[in-house]
């Protein structure tokens, strides 16, 4: 199978004759598709918003029981590396390669034919992160026991320890969910994040409700390390349940000749490759948070680089912080950016697998406008609300306001590129879908230099906001380069269509800004709202604007008349039923 590249104009997408899948029949109407995948995206939205408010109550939890200083930085260091796993592998390269090719095999050797190959390759993931596992103890182990290893780095070592074999339990979990999509079903997937997030908060409150607090920070995290694992063994017996209704059963399976599997492992690599950008973007943002703070060095503001003595940049507990604001961005991203990508995605391979480049482009058009109808108030009302939002869920407890005022810092600079995180999961959907692994490849390669790049610029004069600022600009200049080769590659996009609802949009937003901004702070003029009395501000000042904006968004889209309200989450209502 040839990759194509941005140096070379391939060939048009040759059609292909073959009997219909049944959940992925395109009969080449591009409105029956589009609203074929809105309706799922929409669905599992909705789902996955539940699944945020837990996570809500998590953050909220965690944070007023473990604070957000060195010791709950630590236990993000070790938690950050499933998190990375399941986005790199199970959401990202292993979904993109593996569902195509398994909807082929059922199409052309029958489902029992495919679910083989399910069960080979959940047998090599698991011998993989196995194998990871080992190999990640066998070097932490030393570290965790050496008399020289400061105490903080220690118990880093020992949550990334801890946390491995979570990192084969979620991308399990993940794939399984790969699965179920194919067969349309998203309900199981985007619930697992509940049992998690409900497991955390009792892993940070238990040790309070049973010991009266009386143990430190440092060993109360192990409780929480706990409940993670404990939550992802649920986690993966919860989708074996919801795929068994399908028919379908995952075990082991030794079938290296299975259809389909030279398919699945040939383009992992590039393809992993492809959609670690924003993925490891954010990894050496966290590395750099610990590294570049007293935490990496024994609370010491001062550690000794190459002979000389370097002044870090940042104060302790900046992972902490940057987590924080990492969780705030990627509460929308996740609730409406990962649903539309999902679910557009098996549209579009079967598109091209009839050789419909006319389909293809209308399903990458009405994605887009999706997107951006959404992402584009989002980044603006995030970037509002983001010190209301975090002062609710984090003030109090071991949380100071001087601790919220930083993550603030960073996390609007993460929210300025909300709408290109978004963008970007959806286009590399398309090189996927089109069977090109090595341009995505290149192209995040490119990225990851580039977020370093500026990392290690900007982070001494814009601290943890310098670390979030280069994330975004990452994301923005790899949705712009994404763009150009599709162009290339398909000819026209039909992209100019979407710069009427672009404009619309950020008038509409525009709007919202002023009418919610404007009740914010007439609330905040309120003395028993005022900053003195904060978390009870935020907590009253947060659902009304919000609700303010929400209705503002909605009705500006519905007097301009912009088409995607109908399909839009939480605003469609508003649409009427003579509505756009």
């Amino acid at each position: 199978m040839a990759n194509a590249t941005p140096d070379h104009k391939p060939a048009p997408i040759a059609p292909r004759v073959a009997a219909p899948v049944s959940c992925d029949t395109t009969a080449g109407v591009s409105t029956s598709s589009g609203e074929s995948f809105i309706g799922h995206a929409n669905l599992m939205s909705r789902l996955t918003l539940v699944s945020r408010v837990f996570g809500l109550l998590r953050d909220k939890a965690c944070s007023y029981y473990l604070g957000v200083g060195t010791d709950w930085s630590a236990f993000w260091m070790g938690f950050q590396f499933p998190n990375l796993f399941r986005r790199i592998f199970g959401e990202g390269a292993l979904n993109a390669v593996f569902l195509p090719v398994y909807k082929r095999v059922a199409r052309d050797h029958g489902q029992p034919t495919a679910d083989l190959l399910a069960r080979v390759v959940a047998t090599l993931l698991v011998m993989m992160f196995a194998g990871i596992i080992l190999v990640g103890d066998a070097v932490l182990v030393p570290a965790i026991f050496s008399p020289y290893t400061l105490p903080a780095n220690r118990l880093a070592a020992v949550m990334i320890a801890l946390m491995l074999p979570y990192s084969l339990l979620i991308c399990l979990t993940a794939f399984l969910a790969t699965v179920a999509s194919a067969h349309e079903r998203f309900v199981a997937q985007s619930l697992a994040p509940v049992i998690v997030n409900i497991l955390m908060i009792l892993g940070a409150g238990l040790p309070v409700w049973l010991f009266t607090g009386a143990y430190p920070i440092a060993q109360r995290v192990f409780w929480v390390a706990g409940a993670v694992l404990l939550a992802g063994i649920l986690q993966v017996m919860l989708m074996a349940v919801s795929l068994r209704r399908t028919g379908v059963r995952i075990g082991a399976s030794w079938n290296w000749q299975a259809p389909g599997l030279r398919d699945v492992l040939r383009p992992m690599l590039p393809m992993i490759i492809g959609f670690s950008a924003v993925q490891l973007n954010t990894f050496m943002d966290s590395q750099i948070a610990w590294w570049l703070s007293p935490d990496g060095h024994g609370g010491k503001m001062v550690f000794l680089f190459l002979g000389q003595h370097v002044h870090v940049p940042m104060l302790a507990g900046a992972l902490g912080k940057l987590s924080v604001a990492q969780r705030i961005y990627l509460l929308p991203v996740g609730v409406f950016g990962v649903a539309t990508a999902t679910a557009v995605f098996p549209k579009m391979s079967a598109a091209v697998s009839t050789g419909d480049t006319a389909e293809l482009k209308g399903l990458l058009q009405r994605a887009l406008r999706k997107s951006l109808f959404i992402s584009v108030p989002t980044t603006i009302g995030m970037i509002l609300i983001a010190p209301l939002l975090i002062t609710a869920i984090y003030f109090g407890g071991r949380v100071t306001a001087l601790d919220v005022a930083r993550a603030v810092w960073a996390a609007r600079w993460f929210c300025a590129g909300i709408w290109a995180f978004e963008l970007q999961m959806i286009l590399l959907r398309v090189f996927y879908a089109l069977r090109d692994v090595r341009t995505p490849m290149r192209v995040a390669v490119a990225m990851v230099a580039l977020n370093l790049t500026l990392n290690l610029s900007l982070v001494w004069f814009m601290q943890e906001g310098g670390l979030a600022a280069s994330t975004s600009l990452a994301a923005i200049s790899q949705c712009g380069i994404l763009l150009f080769i599709l162009r290339r590659r398909l000819g026209k996009l039909g992209l100019s269509s979407l710069r009427p609802l672009l404009g619309k949009a950020l008038l509409c937003g525009g709007i919202m800004l002023l009418a919610a901004g404007s009740v914010d702070k007439g609330l905040c003029a309120l003395p028993w709202l005022s900053p003195q009395h904060r978390l009870l501000g935020a907590l009253v000042r947060l659902p009304a604007t919000v609700l303010v904006a929400l209705l503002t968004y909605g009705l500006s889209a519905r007097v301009l008349a912009i088409e995607e309200l109908r399909h839009a989450p939480v605003l469609r209502w508003l649409a009427g039923r003579s509505g756009t």
